[in-house]
């Protein structure tokens, strides 16, 4: 009887504790996002909205673009106005990609370049973040958001089309070479590729 009751205590203790922990890790990626795994995790469900559209013709797409919508309101606490107004907008375009799969009315081209801006959007975040924490000294900080940024930019050019293609495949290129050569000697550099973002959200996201 004792057993049973030690075990059961046992049970008790170390499932309170895992749910202490998850509970700890959640609030965690809540209080700075852009420093988590959610940073790229709408990326992942917009890829996986395409996949399940194209692969099952079903309406599941629907709820990979709600949770990545939901996730993109998350990483909007860690912006400025500029980068939120971008990611507002790219949010819009993704409910109308929404409304138009649940209608039956969609095509590649209208919701590829929705996913393009929406992840184009992001990297300028990103970015917008890592010049701040690169203004408070914050290297660590600052590479892992720069990093999330490349990975928005690559994960970008595969639904980007034409022109918005060519400058996002340039942009990734010169942060690429400011991650590999530049970083640990002068970060200044950032201002250019910033510089270029800013045009491309301009004339793919805020219109």
């Amino acid at each position: 009887m004792k057993k049973g009751f030690y075990y059961f205590l046992f049970v008790v203790v170390v499932s309170g504790g895992l749910v202490f922990y998850y509970k700890m890790e959640r609030d965690k990626k809540m209080e700075n996002p852009n420093l988590t795994d959610l940073a790229v995790e709408p990326d992942l469900l917009m890829s996986t909205a395409d996949r399940n559209f194209h692969e099952y013709k079903d309406l599941t797409a629907i709820k990979f673009l709600e949770n990545a919508i939901s996730t993109m309101k998350i990483l909007e606490k860690d912006g400025d106005s500029v980068s939120i107004k971008a990611i507002e907008i790219a949010i819009h375009d993704l409910q109308v990609v929404e409304e138009h799969i649940k209608s039956e009315d969609i095509n590649d081209d209208f919701m590829y370049e929705a996913f393009a801006d929406a992840m184009n959007s992001m990297a300028y975040a990103s970015l917008r973040v890592s010049e701040k924490f690169i203004k408070e000294g914050r290297n660590k900080e600052a590479k892992l958001t720069i990093d999330h940024a490349m990975s928005h930019l690559q994960n970008s050019i595969q639904f980007a089309r034409g022109e918005q293609k060519e400058d996002e495949i340039r942009i990734a290129g010169h942060l690429q070479r400011i991650i590999e050569n530049h970083w640990e000697s002068d970060i200044s550099q950032i201002d250019v590729v910033m510089a270029e973002i800013d045009s491309v959200v301009k004339a793919h996201v805020i219109q």
